[in-house]
């Protein structure tokens, strides 16, 4: 099991990787703000650093995941939360901004809806804490969460 999703953490950051640089320069899209309403903006203007070792040494650990029946549920997310929901029905809600949660063992596909304020960040990082992507509140994306290990709410 850990070769098989050491694997499919390799093949996903090699996809993320080359689909957002792409072969006309490096970009990364985005819904609002500063980017003078072309809608794009740099990859260096929204990388983020990676964790520390600290950061993932002391990240939060959530209780039991949550699967079983409710795999099939629609992902519901309460204001001021990040969620997500992997393909195996595991699912997580966090609010507390500036600290690192490890996801509960989510795999494959799955839903990611940041229900924070307009224009809360929540990050997202790898194994060794690169940084992967980023979403804005308030919206929703489909994930492919095996690579994804941590999260910084906002």
């Amino acid at each position: 099991m850990a070769l098989r999703k050491t694997a499919a953490a390799l093949f996903a950051a090699a996809a993320i990787a080359i689909s957002t640089v792409g072969s006309a320069g490096t970009a990364a899209a985005r819904t609002a703000g500063t980017d003078g309403g072309t809608g794009v903006r740099t990859s260096e203007e929204v990388r983020q650093p990676s964790l520390t070792a600290d950061q993932m040494k002391n990240a939060v650990v959530p209780r039991a995941a949550r699967s079983g029946s409710a795999a099939a549920a629609p992902l519901n997310c309460a204001y001021y939360y990040v969620c997500g929901k992997g393909g195996n029905g595991n699912r997580f809600d966090y609010t507390t901004c500036g600290v690192t949660y490890t996801l509960p063992n989510l795999v494959g596909w799955g839903s990611l809806h940041n229900n924070q304020t307009p224009g809360t960040r929540a990050n997202f990082y790898d194994v060794n804490g690169a940084w992967m992507f980023s979403l804005d509140a308030p919206l929703k994306n489909d994930v492919f969460w095996t690579p994804v290990w941590y999260v910084i709410a906002c």
